[in-house]
């Protein structure tokens, strides 16, 4: 007996025992996979760190961990992104929502304004450039006796009287009026349209203060809950609740929004899960469809279901048990299982069913029948299918001796579920079908799925010189292929953190993309800034010691002077004047505004002509309306024009209070910020491009590291990333690839037949690698486990193909009309099933690994179906009966 007769009959023997001790392996696999169902459930865990999917013995990653130990204030952080019609709106929404998010120190640790607080309203004046504050203490100068009236009597008529004088030819004072009347402009056509606006005075009065912007921002350390799927849900609702309580929306003209590292993981997150549960959803109603179709009977779907949901669950409990979490991209083993691992079961039902109509009519009781068909198929099968489980095993271990920890999980827990699904399919499944004794119709004898032609020496020939065409067109696009590092465009485009972070990498002023490093000493920080700050590709470099102002004796000594000049009584905004003397104070600007156009008014010219054609239009609609409806517009007029007056002066009021800064005096808000627990100062560089795209991002990291080797951040963090994962990559391939060959050299004794196995798999990494360029997929940190992984998966239809050629080659008609095509045909279905459902997934990332998996398996079936036949020899021999 040799030694495979000896596994064939081992086999038997442990089937016959799994069938007659039917009940108990099915109750004791129904017990196992309900535990497991509820140990997974309540132990794995979710890590949507980006940063972690590669391992932390990289040097890049070391310096990363290095500086956010210094700096754990930066970990973990939520950016909330404020933007306002003008910049009072912004700054006065940002006040009352910081101060609404610290009022609840169970949700937030830190709440943290860059450029707000006390500290910056007192001090403000003393970041500006000596010139800068001279140019506004003199325009403040000029401007304080129309200030000086109107917080005394800060209603529209007064208002409008001012404005009137300052456009006479004899106004005491000349100012350029091109703002206000703009501001006007605006108000006038919002209030006419039902839209919400508000003048600007923080940009009239003190356009040139440092933070005068329409977007601010709120950074918020969230205490996160590790124990809910979303850690970070209930902080990023307790800000939206904020908002919403406060009325910062788009009817107030205001615009919240939520990004940074938290929001960003927990959106990736809930898209990562919703597209992995429905992937896994639809995947099992299309393996569902496509097993019926197969097999024709609703016990045999309905068994292999079964262990497959067995099978799922038990590598989710090994998942559980012996890595513990689950990943961004390992999250996707519950899909490429379905797929895969339904194989199994395909080939020991298809086997089985073959078997029972090879004994039909021998035995009288079908208990018995189904007994021995099920000994038939599994001691038929059962090599062949360890033999798969090793092979596509393979695929997946190639990743864990790699840095890229991410798809090394992925590949240790789909690695260990085909063994899983093994270990299922030769004892689950063999139990459930003895308890469910299927029948199998005889229409199913000699069916077919395909009929094909023999292929004779000409075909053979033009498959060949086919196959070299092919091959040689996809080889000549290797050199395009690209790997695309940035995170960013493996999350959902349409996630609002994705979306807002896109806009502050494109408009805002401050990227988010920085780059960090820290020094011991104050001095040496600065001075490595220095350094920064003159390389190409740099817009600045900042230390702690940039919040300590320079010139501040001269500063003091201005700001002293207008404070005596500048002395505002806080206006006292219930004051407003009576119906018909506001709406005389409008007529008679618009008067006002007539003359003053009839003149030559230079730069001022344009923005008058603009309000005078708002105002007259404001005008004739307003005439239009009735006497109470006027005064709610009049009301409304007030509040858009004075509305954000009395908080502008109480900020100038606050800024003529300035104190000499010290980095003794900084408000602990900023040191911790600038100075780590380990006494490091930080340097932080910012570039000077859009670092959206790859290129600019190169240049930039490139240019600091000339001067600093070991700075980190966000640009080198996804740049090193791609080059470790490129790197791991290969390594994989080349792992897979070696093993693999080694497997077959061994398993076939034959360097021939092992190379018609391998051929249409390189054939099918060519046109894979190919159409990642022709259709414009770059491969990134999800996807990229695609050519090892189809390495794996692909070498088991070549197996059983090269096989069944080997032993039956020609002898019962052409090849696509064989049980064996029909088997790896609906084997290749279910596992694109499984692959394709991933494409459809909101997490970009998981979708182009989808689409990558799909196309590859797409190629490995063609190929193995057309050029492998082509590859044997076109000699007939006699036919035999026998069906394998």
């Amino acid at each position: 007996m040799t030694s495979q007769q000896r596994i064939e009959h081992w086999l038997a023997r442990w089937v016959d025992l799994m069938t007659r001790r039917a009940i108990w392996v099915v109750v004791l696999g129904a017990l196992i996979t309900l535990g497991g169902g509820w140990y997974s459930a309540t132990h794995l865990t979710m890590d949507t760190n980006n940063a972690d999917l590669i391992s932390k013995r990289v040097g890049w990653r070391q310096d990363s961990v290095a500086y956010q130990k210094a700096f754990p204030i930066y970990v973990d952080n939520l950016a909330v992104v404020v933007d306002g019609a003008t910049p009072d709106l912004a700054s006065s929404a940002v006040k009352r929502l910081a101060k609404t998010l610290r009022s609840q120190p169970e949700l937030f640790e830190s709440v943290y304004v860059p450029g707000g607080g006390k500290f910056f309203a007192r001090n403000g004046l003393l970041y500006l450039k000596p010139d800068k504050l001279n140019a506004l203490a003199n325009r403040l100068v000029r401007i304080q006796p129309l200030l000086g009236r109107l917080s005394t009597d800060p209603t529209l008529v007064t208002f409008f009287d001012l404005l009137g004088q300052a456009m006479a030819p004899d106004a005491p004072v000349q100012l350029s009026l091109s703002p206000v009347f703009g501001e006007l402009a605006d108000v006038f056509d919002a209030n006419r349209r039902g839209h919400f606006d508000q003048m600007s005075w923080q940009g009239l009065i003190g356009g040139d203060q440092p933070g005068v912007s329409s977007q601010r921002f709120i950074i918020v350390k969230p205490r996160l809950d590790y124990d809910a799927l979303l850690p970070a849900a209930a902080p990023m609702q307790a800000i939206r609740d904020g908002a919403t309580k406060l009325h910062l929306d788009a009817a107030h003209g205001v615009r919240v929004r939520q990004t940074g590292e938290v929001a960003l993981s927990d959106e990736e997150l809930q898209s990562v899960t919703q597209g992995a549960a429905w992937g896994a959803l639809a995947a099992t109603l299309l393996v569902g469809i496509i097993l019926y179709m197969g097999l024709r009977s609703w016990a045999l779907m309905g068994a292999s279901l079964a262990s497959l949901v067995a099978g799922l669950v038990g590598t989710a409990t090994f998942a559980a048990l012996f890595v513990g979490r689950l990943n961004l991209i390992s999250i996707a083993f519950a899909v490429l299982y379905i797929g895969l691992g339904i194989d199994y079961a395909i080939h020991v039902c298809l086997r089985y069913r073959e078997a029972m109509l090879e004994q039909e009519g021998e035995l009288a009781e079908h208990a018995l029948a189904v007994r021995r068909a099920l000994q038939t198929a599994i001691s038929d099968v059962g090599v062949s299918l360890a033999l798969c489980a090793f092979t596509t095993a393979a695929g997946f271990f190639a990743f864990i001796p790699t840095s890229y920890s991410g798809v090394a999980e992925l590949g240790l827990i789909s690695g260990v579920g085909m063994f899983i699904s093994l270990v299922v399919s030769l004892t689950f499944l063999p139990a459930v079908l003895a308890l469910m004794k299927p029948r199998v119709p005889a229409r199913f004898r000699r069916r077919r799925i395909l009929q094909a032609p023999f292929i004779g020496q000409r075909s053979q020939r033009t498959i060949w010189a086919g196959a070299i065409i092919v091959a040689i067109a996809c080889a000549a696009t290797l050199p395009f292929i690209s790997f695309n590092p940035s995170t960013l465009d493996l999350k959902d485009p349409n996630s609002e953190s994705v979306k807002t972070y896109r806009d502050l990498l494109a408009h805002s002023a401050h990227s988010p993309l920085t780059l960090e490093t820290t020094r011991p000493t104050l001095a040496a920080a600065q001075r490595l800034a220095g350094q920064l700050a003159a390389q190409p590709h740099v817009a600045s470099a900042r230390t702690i010691g940039d919040y300590v102002p320079s010139h501040q004796d001269q500063k003091l000594t201005t700001i002293g002077d207008l404070a005596l000049t500048m002395a505002l009584s806080p206006p006292d905004m219930s004051q407003r004047a009576g119906f018909a003397a506001r709406r005389q104070a409008v007529a008679q600007f618009a008067d006002a505004l007539a003359v003053y156009r009839q003149g030559d008014k230079g730069a001022d010219a344009g923005p008058a002509a603009r309000l005078s054609a708002s105002l007259k239009a404001w005008q004739s609609w307003f005439a239009k309306l009735s006497a109470s409806r006027q005064r709610d517009v009049l009301s409304g007029l007030h509040d858009a024009i004075l509305g954000g007056f009395a908080p502008q002066v109480a900020a100038l009021s606050a800024s003529m209070n300035a104190q000499r800064i010290t980095l003794a005096n900084l408000p602990p808000a900023i040191r911790h910020r600038w100075i780590g627990r380990d006494g490091g100062y930080r340097v932080e560089v910012e570039p000077s491009g859009n670092l959206e795209y790859t290129a600019p991002m190169k240049a930039f990291v490139a240019s600091a590291q000339q001067i600093a080797p070991h700075i980190t951040g966000a640009p080198v963090l996804e740049l090193a990333a791609g080059r470790t994962v490129s790197q791991a990559f290969l390594q994989a391939f080349v792992y897979a690839g070696v093993f693999i060959t080694l497997f077959l050299l061994v398993l076939l004794r034959s360097i021939v037949d092992t190379l018609r196995v391998m051929a249409p798999l390189a054939l099918s990494g060519l046109i894979l690698s190919a159409t990642t360029v022709w259709l414009g997929i770059p491969f990134n940190f999800a996807n990229v486990i695609a050519l090892p992984l189809l390495l794996g998966v692909g070498v088991d239809s070549g197996i059983h193909v090269v096989h069944r050629l080997r032993q039956h080659h020609r002898d019962d008609g052409p090849f696509l009309g064989t049980s064996t095509a029909r088997a790896v045909v609906l084997s290749s279905l279910t596992t694109m099933a499984g692959f394709g459902s991933l494409a459809f997934s909101h997490h970009a990332g998981t979708a182009s690994m989808g689409q990558l998996l799909t196309i590859g398996m797409v190629a490995i079936l063609v190929t193995t179906l057309i050029v492998v036949p082509s590859l044997f020899g076109t000699r007939q021999r006699p036919a035999r009966n026998k069906n394998v």
